[in-house]
């Protein structure tokens, strides 16, 4: 009799997972769709009204990409190196003398790879300013002379310095008058 009550209540169980899950797979299928006053979209397993029963007839599928394959490809990815730009003055040379009766001097340098901004030179605690790279000093006093140069990016960045550099100014002494060469 044991036997038999057992099987009985087996078989009744049984009946029940099988209720369940056939009436689970039934509403599994229904979502309905209702798009609110506000313009969003809200899904639910729940009938409101102004809701529309979203068909999944048509196999839906989600392709998911292998995960290890995206690191490999951003590994490949090489970042951008920045660009190191070098500043070269071309004149005047290294600790030139500069003869000049008028105290002009002409200082210019370039920058390399070309780059949008402005050249500054420090001369004399003065700063100049130059979109070419070309200044032209005017009525210098004779003597020692330091000066540096910067290229200065247009966020405001120095990119690119030269070194300390210096010339000197020569000019003829007011007190030394020319010979007359006649007699």
């Amino acid at each position: 009799m044991n036997i038999a009550k057992f099987s009985t209540s087996t078989r009744f169980i049984m009946l029940i997972i099988i209720g369940l899950v056939l009436s689970t797979s039934v509403n599994a299928g229904k979502i309905y769709k209702t798009i609110n006053k506000d313009g969003t979209i809200t899904y639910s397993d729940q009938p409101t009204p102004g809701a529309v029963e979203v068909d999944f007839a048509s196999n839906t599928t989600t392709v998911v990409q292998n995960p290890i394959a995206k690191t490999k490809q951003l590994k490949t990815i090489k970042q951008k190196t920045p660009v190191e730009h070098t500043l070269s003055v071309n004149s005047p040379a290294i600790d030139e003398t500069i003869r000049n009766t008028t105290g002009n001097v002409s200082i210019s340098a370039t920058v390399t790879p070309n780059a949008p901004g402005h050249y500054e030179l420090s001369l004399h605690e003065k700063k100049l300013r130059s979109s070419s790279g070309t200044f032209l000093v005017k009525d210098l006093p004779r003597g020692e002379y330091s000066y540096q140069i910067n290229f200065v990016s247009t966020s405001g960045k120095v990119i690119a310095s030269s070194g300390v550099r210096r010339f000197f100014m020569h000019k003829p002494s007011v007190l030394i008058t020319p010979q007359n060469k006649s007699n």
